[in-house]
């Protein structure tokens, strides 16, 4: 019997960027918004693991610009995926940004204090992150 294989489109015009922080999300946020000039506005928490809230944000740059989403990985302490390193947020940036923003962005996320680092994820290799990546989505 021929098996069917389910194959997934990858997320197209989407970057990942992972942030290890001590930071409360508002306080990251905040900063966010003070330092990178987003506007940030809290939306309803999403449900990652079918379990526990977890904190939203979203920020629209404007038409054919991008689309920002913070997202807390950690519910009271424990996280809801195990990446290596571990990441406490993601801030997924939507549509078409270039090489040199997005180094930038990192650049200004590291200057952050309490940022203790932030990188370009990739989404090859880790699967994890296509799950939540679709929850995402959806919550949207």
């Amino acid at each position: 019997m021929k098996k069917n294989k389910l194959t997934i489109e990858p997320f197209d015009d989407i970057q990942i960027i992972g942030i290890n922080s001590a930071l409360a999300d508002y306080k990251l946020a905040y900063y966010f918004n003070a330092e990178l000039h987003f506007d940030f506005t809290r939306l309803k928490e999403i449900l990652l693991d079918d379990e526990h809230p977890y904190a939203f944000f979203y920020y629209n740059a404007g038409e054919n610009r991008n689309v920002y989403n913070l997202v807390s990985l950690k519910y009271q302490g424990s996280p809801c995926v195990k990446l290596k390193p571990q990441m406490d947020y993601l801030l997924i940036v939507r549509n078409h940004i270039t090489d040199d923003r997005l180094e930038q962005l990192i650049k200004k996320i590291r200057s952050i204090r309490q940022v203790t680092y932030a990188y370009v994820m990739d989404l090859e290799k880790l699967p994890a992150l296509d799950v939540l990546l679709e929850r995402i989505e959806m919550h949207m």
